[in-house]
């Protein structure tokens, strides 16, 4: 039988409060199972080692933490998020904390992106979905449309705010819990099958907006920069990835946010301006 834990292993921040939960799981479920069951399983010598785990008296090595994962049982997904779980709550350096978190972040990702069905491409017709499924899902918002529409930069009307909404419960792209309180239906959307086109249509929408912002808005409240380099292929591959760590880095720090103040659109871009110079001359 499996363990109901492990599908909501990704919810976990504490590797030990995971184990504790298994191990009340377990109980319940086989009159066998103990700690002793456990520690065989998973070849320790020690009949209470994971009780010690636990309790926060021991810490878990790369060899425990392996035999643990053998004891578990994971699936492979699962055994990188609950080794990255380990690196989190054990980091000593910060450094080291911040890489096992954003790792942590990013499976989460792999598990929760919601990919969407034909009827919801619409999602990527205009930039205003994106921001008004994050507005409505914040708790400060209390249904007032009026006050909805007036948050959005540049802002929408009152009938296109209200309009929208509907179309994301339509979609199922947010739903409403018992207390009539809007949720998001996954935590990220990845726009994954959505025709070319709508997604060039939204992107050229954020563009003409991050250029409304730099006229009105000062250079405290946005980030823009420009530089014209000359690199070589080698280069252009080495800024690629840099770029893009920077931006699963951002995103798992915002991911994390407890306390959300504003919605951003953060766009990267890098483009060529000449075509290619061919030749062998250094």
């Amino acid at each position: 039988m499996v363990s109901q834990v492990f599908p909501r292993i990704f919810e976990y921040d504490d590797y030990r409060r995971f184990l504790e939960d298994f191990f009340q799981e377990q109980k319940k479920m086989r009159a066998t199972f103990s700690h002793r069951f456990f520690a065989r399983k998973a070849g320790f010598t020690s009949s209470s080692f994971c009780l010690s785990v636990i309790k926060g008296r021991f810490n878990l090595s790369h060899v425990a933490t392996e035999k643990v994962l053998k004891a578990l049982e994971l699936d492979n997904r699962q055994s990188s998020f609950f080794t990255a779980l380990v690196q989190y709550n054990q980091a000593k350096q910060a450094t080291e904390r911040e890489d096992a978190w954003m790792k942590i972040q990013e499976l989460r990702r792999a598990v929760e992106f919601q990919g969407l069905a034909v009827p919801q491409h619409g999602y990527f017709s205009h930039w205003y979905y994106p921001v008004l499924r994050e507005l409505i899902t914040h708790p400060q918002w209390k249904g007032d449309f009026i006050q909805l529409a007036r948050w959005v930069t540049p802002t929408l009307s009152t009938e296109v705010a209200r309009a929208a909404v509907q179309d994301l419960l339509d979609w199922g792209i947010v739903i409403k819990d018992p207390q009539g309180r809007y949720v998001a239906s996954s935590p990220l959307i990845h726009g994954e099958g959505v025709p070319p086109m709508s997604l060039r249509q939204i992107r050229r929408e954020y563009l003409q907006n991050g250029i409304g912002a730099l006229d009105a808005l000062p250079p405290s409240q946005r980030f823009a920069t420009f530089t014209t380099l000359a690199m070589s292929e080698n280069t252009y591959d080495y800024t690629l990835r840099v770029l893009d760590d920077a931006r699963r880095k951002i995103i798992a720090r915002a991911a994390g946010d407890a306390k959300v103040e504003k919605v951003y659109e953060m766009v990267l871009q890098l483009f060529p301006l000449t075509k290619r110079i061919s030749g062998d001359e250094s």
